[in-house]
């Protein structure tokens, strides 16, 4: 490995370090009758509480007007709505979704996986009415008017002929749930100078992958404005609000794997605020607490209706790209991004598609792009080979010349002209790889494709295989031992080895070599198994590669003798253009100074 390798590999080490810290059976559709099919406002299934509906009742004073309402205290009742692939639970508490259900998934634990379950979370509209009235949705009794399998509508009156009412509709076989709240002749109870109503989300997250440090270290709110294209996130080391600007399209509260993403259709149309809270002790399996609140306006319409849609579903990038709302953009990807959407993703996913095995599409996708990148390691190992030849050469210059580095520059730079060598022939082929491997190093734990996929002794592809617990700690390592990180870090020593032998070098160039593989050890044995199997499996196919260019493509004494050829042609310097019109300026106004002077 020569000095200029070497660099590369160290700008690759550095630049993985900033990554990591400063990114981390169709179910068949059970449908109602074919009359609730038809509309559930023509014809509605009605459930058994709709004998006795529980409403909201008001007091009021000698003059009719609203003092407080009075919150019954019926017990709380659930009303299931569901399709293919969800499975959601309302309250009567206030009409809120008191869980989602993602049909044929399952928690680390293998438990059933839900999402907004936490008897904690709260969905809740506060409405001013007159004389100083404040009303909780959240503490309202709703009772359901009309619904069928994969739709409800629940209502709570109010007393003078007031409504307010909530409707759930589940999208035939998507994770999508369409969710409106009306508000039906309240204008007259509620006063003019009370044109808005607040909205407060708050979800409390629950684990559902194998590690709490990962799972939170991944877990944040991501949001988009309606008029721009990119999308942001809550990046924040401590619990703090923050305002965004009016309209926001849509807010994501986002986890390792998957997401619940509120969608306004309208967009927000006021400053929307939100909050992300670690709880306090780190070994509760409590993720995060999250938290968004609006003001959404109110125009005193008799029939005021707010319309919005829920996503709740996996991280998976085609599907989250099929909402065309730019929902794909909360997996992060990091910088070069673009390298996995464009290559990447389309492979991998071509694989998947035609191949069962997650551990075989990793193998071949690893195979393809090795393939590919193949002419680059051609190039770098034949720019190797010159500079192993040229090595004693180089040695001898620099005993001529001891410790005058320029002059021992300026002679290596003859020397490379005159055999027809660039320095820099095998660090840049290599350089050029680097967005693949960074995009790679991405891509892999962000993958929701591997999660609770097993390969080998790797039960889960999308988290570290541990093969031994060791019941302690160790520094910069941890608590386990990643068999595929061993592995990837064997390879690397080996394939170091080979290089070094190569490349001729020694001192303390070849020990500093040695030593990043170690510190890769550490690094990545925490790290998703899928990542060190791609990263142990590239290794070996670029030493094989190595191995066959070497006894079949590269002839090194004909290179040796083509090189001693180049020694023995007169070098030509050719100028670039920026230097040749450097020149002819100088040239012009060489001619006019002459020309003045006469």
């Amino acid at each position: 490995m020569d000095r200029k390798s070497l660099i590369g590999y160290v700008l690759i080490f550095i630049i993985l370090i900033i990554t990591f810290y400063f990114n981390q059976q169709n179910a068949i559709e059970m449908e109602a009758s074919a009359k609730t099919e038809d509309s559930l406002k023509v014809v509605a299934r009605k459930v058994d509480s709709l004998n006795t509906p529980h409403a909201a009742i008001v007091k009021q004073d000698s003059t009719g007007s609203i003092v407080a309402p009075i919150v019954d205290t019926l017990p709380e009742q659930k009303y299931s709505i569901e399709n293919a692939k969800l499975k959601i639970a309302v309250s009567n508490k206030g009409a809120k979704i008191s869980g989602a259900l993602l049909k044929g998934l399952k928690t680390f634990d293998s438990s059933d996986l839900y999402l907004l379950n936490n008897p904690n979370d709260t969905f809740n509209y506060k409405i001013y009415f007159k004389d100083g009235v404040v009303v909780n949705t959240a503490d309202l009794t709703f009772a359901p008017t009309a619904a069928s399998n994969s739709a409800i509508i629940l209502e709570s009156k109010i007393n003078n002929g007031g409504t307010i009412r909530v409707s759930y509709k589940l999208k035939p076989k998507t994770y999508n749930l369409e969710y409106a709240l009306e508000l039906v002749n309240c204008n007259t109870l509620i006063p003019q100078s009370q044109n808005y109503i607040d909205f407060k989300w708050v979800s409390n997250l629950g684990l559902l992958e194998h590690t709490i440090k990962d799972e939170r270290a991944t877990s944040t709110i991501f949001y988009k404005y309606k008029s721009e294209d990119d999308v942001e996130n809550l990046s924040i080391t401590k619990s703090e609000d923050k305002k965004l600007q009016k309209g926001v399209e849509w807010i994501s509260f986002k986890q390792k794997f998957f997401n619940t993403t509120l969608i306004s259709k309208g967009g927000f149309q006021d400053a929307v605020i939100i909050n992300v809270e670690a709880p306090e002790d780190e070994n509760t399996t409590n993720v995060k607490r999250m938290t968004a609140s609006a003001v959404l306006p109110y125009d005193f319409s008799p029939n005021q209706k707010y319309e919005f849609e829920f996503y709740f579903g996996p991280n998976h990038y085609p599907t989250l790209s099929a909402q065309n709302i730019g929902l794909q953009k909360i997996i992060t990807l990091g910088f070069f991004g673009w390298v996995s959407k464009f290559m990447i993703i389309p492979i991998f996913n071509w694989l998947a598609s035609i191949i069962n095995n997650f551990g075989l599409v990793i193998l071949m996708l690893t195979l393809i792009i090795k393939l590919i990148l193949f002419p680059l390691v051609y190039k770098s190992y034949v720019s190797s080979a010159k500079m192993r030849i040229l090595k004693p050469e180089i040695d001898e210059i620099k005993e001529k010349y001891g410790t005058d580095m320029t002059k021992v520059q300026q002679e290596n730079m003859k020397l490379y002209k005159r055999a027809g060598v660039s320095p820099m022939g095998g660090c840049l082929p290599m350089l050029i790889q680097l967005p693949i491997l960074l995009a790679m190093f991405n891509f892999f734990p962000a993958s929701y494709e591997l999660r609770q996929k097993a390969f080998l002794w790797a039960h889960d592809l999308s988290t570290y295989d541990s093969i031994l617990e060791l019941g302690f700690n160790i520094p910069f390592y941890g608590t386990h031992i990643s068999l595929f990180t061993l592995l990837m870090t064997v390879s690397t020593l080996l394939y170091t080895r080979m290089n070094n032998q190569l490349t001729g070098v020694s001192g303390q160039m070849k020990w500093i070599s040695y030593l990043m593989p170690i510190l890769f050890l550490g690094f990545f044995n925490n790290y998703a198994s899928g990542l060190t199997y791609y990263y142990f499996l590239g290794n070996m196919i670029t030493f094989g590669q190595n191995v066959l260019i070497r006894k079949f493509f590269v002839d090194e004494v004909k290179l040796h003798k083509q090189i001693e050829e180049n020694k023995k042609k007169p070098v030509v310097i050719k100028k670039s253009g920026f230097q040749k019109r450097l020149e002819d300026m100088a040239k012009q106004n060489a001619a006019k100074t002459k020309n003045l002077k006469k």
